[in-house]
C-alpha cells in the first residue's frame, strides 16, 4: 500500500517546449520534490559541460567580505553570477541545499544563465534522501514554508487514528532570517532576542520529549492553543535582484505563527503542531516591497482586505484565539475555532490542522454589527453562554460609534446575536471589556485619534487606522496627558447607556476580572493599569531587539469602584455633563500583564490572579523584559512566582481541575511557553500547580516559540478515528456540545 506522502506526490511533468530557441531562452524541467517543484534550467544548444570542463569552472566564489557564495554562470558570457546564500530562510537546517539549489534555478532562469550544476545535484540528491526518509516514515513534511505549497486548499485532513507523529529532534535555530536584519535594528547581544525573531512553523504533529514528576496531573487533558506574532522579517528580490529584508515596526504587527498543544496527562504525552495562518498576506508583502523597495512600513494588512473572501489566508489575525466562537444559526459551537484582534477581522481555523477556513467580520453575521476596531479579548457570559463585544465605527465628524452587541451559543434567529445598545463618543482603542451580571461597561482611556481620521470618508486620502493593523492604528492615535478616562455603563436588561464614571488619564490593555457587589448597585473593575501609553512604544521592535532599552514603565493593579450605579443613572438622565468619579485601590505593586483568572470566576468576587512581571532586582535594568509568573492575591496583596535563570515565560494560563473533591478557586494548573536561552533558545511548555506555583513538569519544543499573546485550552477533545463523534468541553466547564455525525 502507498503511504500517504506517495499518494500524493506529483507525477513528473513532460518537458517544456522551448519558448525561443533562436534566443536561447530556458526551458524549465520541474522536478517533483517533497518540498514542492525545483525547476532545472536548460538552455537549448548548450547542455551543462562535460565533468572534466568542470575542474576550472568553480561553482562558489569569494565577495570582499570573505562570503562564499555559489555562482551561476551566464550562457553568452560565461561570467560568473553570484547567487547569495541569504535570499533563503532556514540557511544551516536540513532543508538548506534544497532551498539553495531552488533559488539558483530561480536566479538563473531570470538571468538566462546557466545555474551551478553542482548546487542543482546536490540539491536534487537531499530532496531524494528526504523523500525517501519522510516516505519510510509514514509521515508527509509540511514543514517549509507556506508559500511554496500551492495547493493548499486541497489539503486532506488525515484522521487521527492513522496519524503518527513523529518524535521530536531539534531544529537548528542559528540561522534565522532575522539575524539578517540591519544590526541597528537587530541586536544578536540582547538576551532574549530569539522571542522577537521569526518562528519555524510544524504543520504535522509531533511528540514532545516531556519531564513529568511524580505529581503530574492525570486528569489534564485537551488542546491547548495560542496565537501571536511568529514573523517580523520577510526577505525578497527586488527588481535589482538584491536580497532585501522587510521588517514590521511593531511587536503586534507580526504575521501570527499559531501553535496547538494536545496534551494527555493520563499517557503522560503532548503533541505539538504550528502553522502560520497569513501566508498569502505574506507573498503580498514582498511583492509589495519589490514595487516600492521599502523595508518597513505599517498596515500592510490592507494588501489582503480585497481577497480575504477568497483566500482567507490574505489576512492577519494574530492576537487571540476563541474556541467554541457562537457564529450562531444553531451550529455547534464545536466546529469554530476563531482567531481574533483588535479589529473586527476574524479568521476561522481548523481545530486539529490549523489550516485557515475562512476570513469574515462581524458584521458579516449581523449587519448591525458594523465597525473596524473591536476588543480582541471579547467578554464571555458563562452562565448564559453569550460571547459579548463591541464594534468601533469612526464617523466623519470625528467621533466614533460603538455598537455593543452579544452571540449566543445555540441562538437560531437569522440574522443571529442581538443588539445590547449603541452609543456616540470619541475613538479609543479598548483592548478588552468588562462584563458583570447585569452590566457591561467600555473603559475609555484618552488614547484617541487626531482631528484628520473624522474625516476619512470626506477626504478618502486621509490616512485613518485601519481595520487590519495594530500598529496604524496606534500610529493615528495619540494619548492626551490632560485628558479624562470615561466608563461607559450599558445596562444589559434595558439595553441602553445608563450612565458614564470619569476620571484622570490611565492606560490599559488587559481587564483582569468584573464583578457586582452584593447590592447590584456597585460594579468593581480590576486593570492591570499604567499611567499612560508609554509601553506601547516600548513594545517597538526597534527598542526591543536592540541593546540598552530603558526600563519599561511599571503598572499596578487597579479596582476601579462604580458606585450606587442606579442613582448615578437617575442623575445621568437630566444631566449628562455632571459625570461621578469613581475611587480605586491599589491591589498589587507590581505589574501583572498578560493576566488570566480561574476560567470559573469573571463576573465574580474572585481572590487570585495568574500574570508576568518582571523580578524586583530587574525592573530598573535596562534589556530586560518579562521573567516571572506570579501568583497575585488580590484580596490579600500578597504574591508566588516563578522565575528560572535565562527563561522568559509568555502569558499563563489557569486550568481548573474539576475532579478534585474540594474545588478551591487555584485548585488546577498554570500553563505557559517559555523561552529558555540558557538551553540553545528552544522553548518549552511549563506546567505549574497553581496553588503552589511549584513546577510538574514540561515538554521540550524543538524549536524557539516567538513572544505571543493570548491563548485558551479547550479541557476535553476527543477525536476518534472514524470523525463519527466530536465532544468538546471548554475550560470554563460551561459548554458541552457532542456532535453526531
Amino acid at each position: 500500500m502507498q503511504s500517504m506522502a506517495e499518494q500524493q506526490r506529483p507525477s513528473t511533468p513532460p518537458l517544456t517546449p522551448p519558448r525561443d530557441q533562436a534566443k536561447g531562452e530556458a526551458v524549465i524541467v520541474p522536478i517533483p520534490i517533497v518540498m514542492g517543484a525545483i525547476e532545472e534550467i536548460v538552455t537549448p544548444g548548450r547542455e551543462h559541460p562535460p565533468e572534466e570542463e568542470e575542474e576550472g569552472n568553480e561553482d562558489h566564489e569569494t565577495d570582499v567580505f570573505g562570503r562564499n557564495y555559489p555562482t551561476a554562470r551566464r550562457a553568452a558570457t560565461g561570467e560568473a553570477v553570484p547567487i547569495s546564500g541569504s535570499v533563503l530562510p532556514g540557511i544551516g537546517t536540513v532543508e538548506a541545499p534544497i532551498q539553495t539549489a531552488r533559488a539558483a534555478l530561480h536566479i538563473a532562469d531570470e538571468m538566462g544563465a546557466l545555474p551551478p550544476r553542482s548546487v542543482v545535484e546536490r540539491g536534487a540528491e537531499m530532496a531524494g534522501e528526504e523523500q525517501e526518509r519522510r516516505s519510510i516514515e509514514g509521515v508527509e513534511k509540511s514543514g517549509e514554508r507556506k508559500h511554496f505549497r500551492k495547493d493548499e486548499e486541497k489539503f486532506e485532513v488525515p484522521q487521527v487514528g492513522e496519524e503518527k507523529p513523529a518524535e521530536a529532534e531539534h531544529i537548528p535555530g542559528e540561522w534565522n532570517v532575522s539575524q539578517r536584519v540591519d544590526p541597528s535594528r537587530y541586536d544578536p547581544r540582547v538576551p532574549y532576542i530569539a522571542g522577537f525573531s521569526n518562528g519555524i512553523e510544524i504543520t504535522d504533529p509531533i511528540i514532545l520529549e516531556t519531564k513529568f514528576g511524580a505529581e503530574f496531573p492525570k486528569w489534564l487533558r485537551g488542546a491547548y492553543y495560542r496565537n501571536g506574532p511568529g514573523l517580523f522579517d520577510i526577505e525578497y528580490l527586488d527588481k535589482k535582484r538584491h536580497i532585501t529584508t522587510f521588517s514590521f515596526e511593531h511587536w503586534f504587527d507580526g504575521l501570527p505563527l499559531v501553535h496547538r498543544f494536545q496534551i494527555d496527562g493520563a499517557k503522560g504525552e503532548v503533541q505539538y503542531r504550528s502553522r502560520f495562518t497569513a501566508t498569502t498576506l505574506e507573498n503580498l508583502i514582498r511583492e509589495y516591497g519589490r514595487k516600492t523597495h521599502k523595508t518597513t512600513d505599517t498596515d500592510l494588512g490592507r494588501l489582503g482586505l480585497s481577497r480575504m473572501e477568497s483566500d482567507p489566508s490574505a489576512v492577519a489575525v494574530n492576537f487571540a484565539i476563541q474556541p467554541g466562537f457562537p457564529i450562531g444559526h444553531g451550529l455547534p459551537v464545536s466546529d469554530h475555532l476563531v482567531l481574533t484582534t483588535d479589529s473586527t477581522l476574524l479568521q476561522e481555523i481548523d481545530p486539529v490542522t490549523l489550516i485557515p477556513k475562512r476570513a469574515f467580520r462581524y458584521e458579516h453575521i449581523h449587519p448591525a454589527f458594523k465597525g473596524e476596531v473591536a476588543a480582541a479579548v471579547a467578554a464571555r457570559d458563562i452562565q448564559h453562554k453569550i460571547l459579548v463585544n463591541y464594534a468601533m465605527e469612526y464617523l466623519a465628524n470625528g467621533h466614533a460609534k460603538y455598537t455593543f452587541f452579544g452571540l449566543a451559543e445555540q441562538d437560531r434567529f437569522d440574522p443571529p446575536g442581538h443588539l445590547m445598545a449603541t452609543i456616540t463618543g470619541r475613538p479609543t482603542h479598548a483592548h478588552s471589556i468588562a462584563l458583570t451580571k447585569h452590566y457591561v461597561v467600555l473603559v475609555a482611556f484618552p488614547f484617541t485619534t487626531t482631528w484628520r481620521t473624522g474625516f476619512r470618508k470626506v477626504v478618502p486620502w486621509l490616512s485613518h487606522p485601519s481595520p487590519s493593523s495594530p500598529s496604524s492604528i496606534r500610529k493615528e492615535m495619540y494619548f492626551d496627558p490632560h485628558g479624562h478616562t470615561t466608563f461607559h455603563v450599558i445596562d444589559r436588561d434595558r439595553r441602553e447607556e445608563v450612565c458614564i464614571f470619569r476620571t484622570g488619564p490611565m492606560y490599559a490593555l488587559n481587564i483582569i476580572n468584573a464583578f457586582e457587589t452584593d447590592d447590584g448597585q456597585t460594579v468593581c473593575i480590576d486593570m492591570n493599569t499604567y499611567d499612560n501609553d508609554e509601553i506601547l512604544r516600548c513594545w517597538d521592535l526597534r527598542n526591543l531587539r536592540t541593546s540598552e532599552m530603558p526600563p519599561w514603565p511599571g503598572a499596578t493593579v487597579r479596582r476601579y469602584v462604580l458606585s450606587k450605579i442606579p442613582e448615578a443613572s437617575t442623575v445621568y438622565k437630566v444631566n449628562k455633563s455632571k459625570l461621578p468619579e469613581p475611587f480605586f485601590t491599589h491591589r498589587t505593586d507590581f505589574t501583572l500583564e498578560w493576566p488570566r483568572i480561574n476560567p470559573d470566576s469573571p463576573t465574580h468576587q474572585y481572590n487570585y490572579a495568574w500574570g508576568l512581571s518582571i523580578s524586583p532586582e530587574k525592573r530598573k535594568l535596562t534589556n530586560v523584559v518579562w521573567d516571572t509568573i506570579v501568583k497575585a492575591n488580590v484580596a490579600e496583596k500578597s504574591r508566588i512566582e516563578w522565575r528560572q535563570e535565562g527563561c522568559y515565560p509568555g502569558e499563563p494560563i489557569m486550568i481548573p481541575n474539576r475532579e478534585a473533591e474540594v474545588i478551591n478557586e487555584d485548585n488546577g494548573v498554570v500553563l505557559s511557553i517559555v523561552l529558555d536561552t540558557v538551553n540553545n533558545n528552544i522553548s518549552f511548555l511549563l506546567v505549574l500547580d497553581a496553588a503552589t506555583m511549584q513546577e510538574l513538569g514540561r515538554a521540550n519544543l524543538p524549536v524557539h516559540v516567538p513572544f505571543g499573546f493570548h491563548g485558551m485550552l479547550f479541557a476535553a477533545l476527543m477525536v476518534f478515528k472514524t470523525f463519527s463523534l466530536i465532544e468538546w468541553v471548554s475550560c470554563s466547564g460551561a459548554w458541552t456540545q457532542e456532535v453526531h455525525g
